[in-house]
């Protein structure tokens, strides 16, 4: 993650606190997420924005994106900001910052999960609520699915990882013999 980014990220959460605390910050975080998603998913969006010639139509073709998707002002202003200083290539690294900045604003965290085959809405609340009472705290659920794994999962919680997933018992049963 770069310095610059993570001085964006700083500054839209400081800003957003001052304007109205928790609820801005989560409201600025959620915002800058919809819109990088919409950047990172468009490719006519992507090109648009990261085009030195196209500096006037970045205006409104902004403005008709943020009414869109109803755009918090301040993540506006943000990617207005970026937008207008090429540095819109940035976004995605501010937004992952904002988005742990804003985490930690709550007290939360997130875990990443690692299944060999899709988990029902039932097994994901069950491993939110375990790693809730084992981390005292709000764990929000992100689940891909890794064919790899063989079956089991890999669940990681910041640096703590386990993993119960097939693979490792088979590579942990080649190294033991």
């Amino acid at each position: 993650m770069s310095s610059l980014a993570k001085r964006y990220a700083r500054a839209a959460i400081d800003a957003a606190r001052e304007q109205g605390g928790h609820q801005a910050i989560e409201a600025i975080s959620k915002s800058v997420q919809e819109f990088t998603l919409s950047y990172l998913t468009t490719v006519e969006l992507r090109e648009l924005l990261n085009n030195p010639r196209l500096s006037q139509e970045r205006l409104q073709v902004l403005t008709d994106v943020f009414e869109k998707l109803g755009l918090e002002a301040q993540a506006a202003n943000l990617v207005k900001l970026l937008s207008d200083s090429e540095r819109i290539g940035l976004l995605p690294e501010i937004a992952r910052q904002i988005e742990v900045l804003a985490d930690t604003d709550v007290g939360r965290l997130r875990a990443e999960v690692r299944s060999a085959t899709p988990l029902s809405e039932q097994q994901v609340q069950r491993i939110e609520k375990a790693l809730s009472e084992r981390y005292h705290a709000q764990v929000v659920v992100s689940v891909d699915v890794d064919a790899g794994l063989l079956g089991g999962l890999v669940c990681q919680v910041g640096d703590d990882v386990w993993d119960s997933s097939v693979k490792r018992q088979l590579d942990s049963l080649h190294e033991h013999f």
